[in-house]
């Protein structure tokens, strides 16, 4: 499988957690063969549930240094009841849990 079918399945893994927790989570559709479809160039989904909003970077195996420009940005936009979080895909055949995901939350 290619990282990038492996990545776009991650999302919409992630999209469908989000989905049974109650969150309405919208991933944006590819614009073109190149072109980017991450939001502010950086989140690959938007949640909303209630009062709270999720953005939310989905990633398989290495942040490779992602955290590091979450972090920067979450201090920059700093935002009542929104969230940015990084969510890393663990490895199925290395985790002992049946928790999919690493989650970073800003």
């Amino acid at each position: 499988m290619s990282s990038r079918s492996k990545g776009s399945k991650h999302e919409r893994e992630a999209k469908q957690e989000l989905e049974e927790q109650g969150w309405i989570a919208f991933k944006p559709q590819k614009t073109s063969r190149f072109g980017t479809q991450d939001i502010f160039n950086m989140f690959d989904l938007v949640a909303v549930k209630e009062n709270q909003l999720k953005f939310i970077q989905i990633k398989t195996g290495s942040t490779a240094g992602f955290l590091k420009k979450l972090k920067k940005w979450s201090a920059e936009h700093s935002i009542l009841g929104v969230s940015w979080e990084l969510w890393v895909r663990k490895d199925a055949r290395l985790s002992k849990t049946t928790d999919k995901w690493n989650k970073y939350i800003y």
